[in-house]
């Protein structure tokens, strides 16, 4: 990502935190691509770890992506075993998603990814400096 230092808002909070924040989403796609992994593939199954089970459209909901492309997105992880769909049996038209073991397993390797990004945006702050800016972040996100 090039700098712009000129940029009429170089000096103001907001526009630092944006490219700060385009420059994690790049390093987080670049490590997941070099792995053969999408991001979508983990947003879906960290829902399901964190948030439980969920039928197609309220996983849809809680993750912010169109339901027609989950689907697609399911169908990738579940061919490979990272979830599974079952028949709601109050509602037969609906498909509930659970994650599998699998998975789990899976989810934690691409924990390792975003890890790995983490520590690239951040090699230029000490242990220090950055809990201090985690603490910051924190506090203006209303955490």
């Amino acid at each position: 990502m090039q700098k712009s230092p000129n940029h009429r808002l170089a000096d103001r909070v907001l526009w630092a935190l944006g490219r700060a924040s385009l420059q994690s989403q790049r390093l987080v796609r670049q490590h997941m691509l070099e792995a053969g992994v999408r991001t979508q593939h983990y947003h879906v199954m960290a829902s399901l770890d964190g948030d439980g089970e969920a039928a197609q459209a309220t996983l849809a909901d809680r993750i912010g992506l169109d339901r027609s492309d989950l689907v697609n997105v399911l169908d990738e992880l579940e061919e490979v075993g990272y979830v599974a769909r079952r028949v709601d049996p109050d509602d037969r038209r609906r498909k509930i998603v659970a994650i599998t073991a699998a998975g789990r397993k899976q989810l934690v390797a691409m924990d390792r990814l975003i890890y790995a990004a983490e520590d690239e945006l951040l090699a230029p702050l000490t242990a220090a400096e950055r809990k201090v800016l985690l603490g910051l972040l924190s506090r203006v996100s209303g955490e």
